[in-house]
Formats: structure tokens, C-alpha cells, sequence
């Protein structure tokens, strides 16, 4: 089972179409892979810096990588 904390699931349904599906799976890396392809194309300004939304998105990444 995936350990998810409530700021990690309030970022997946808040940023997911299919947030059912990714929170139901056993498979991190499902996860994982989703909140990396979101960084990608919300996370980064012109500069190629990370935004807001990105240094969000690699908290919640980094944080559901560690605690499982």
C-alpha cells in the first residue's frame, strides 16, 4: 500500500483527471510518473526555473518518493 499523507492528496485530485485511479494503484511509480510529466509541463517559467507550481509539485514528489 501507498503511504500518502493529505497534502499529497489534495495535490493529486486537485491536479489529476483520473485521481481515482492514481490513488487506487499499487504502483508508486504510477504516481510518481504522473506528478513528473505534470512538473514538466506546468512547473518551470521561461527560464526553465522552477514556479510556484513546480517547487509545489517537487515537495509533494520528493515527500511521496521518501515515505515509501
Amino acid at each position: 500500500m501507498i503511504r500518502l499523507n493529505q497534502e499529497q492528496i489534495s495535490f493529486i485530485k486537485e491536479n489529476f483527471e483520473n485521481w481515482e485511479e492514481l490513488l487506487n494503484s499499487a504502483d508508486i511509480n504510477d504516481i510518481l510518473e504522473a506528478v513528473q510529466r505534470i512538473m514538466i509541463y506546468k512547473g518551470f517559467d521561461a527560464n526553465y526555473d522552477l514556479n510556484d507550481f513546480g517547487r509545489e509539485a517537487q515537495r509533494v514528489y520528493d515527500s511521496i518518493y521518501y515515505n515509501n
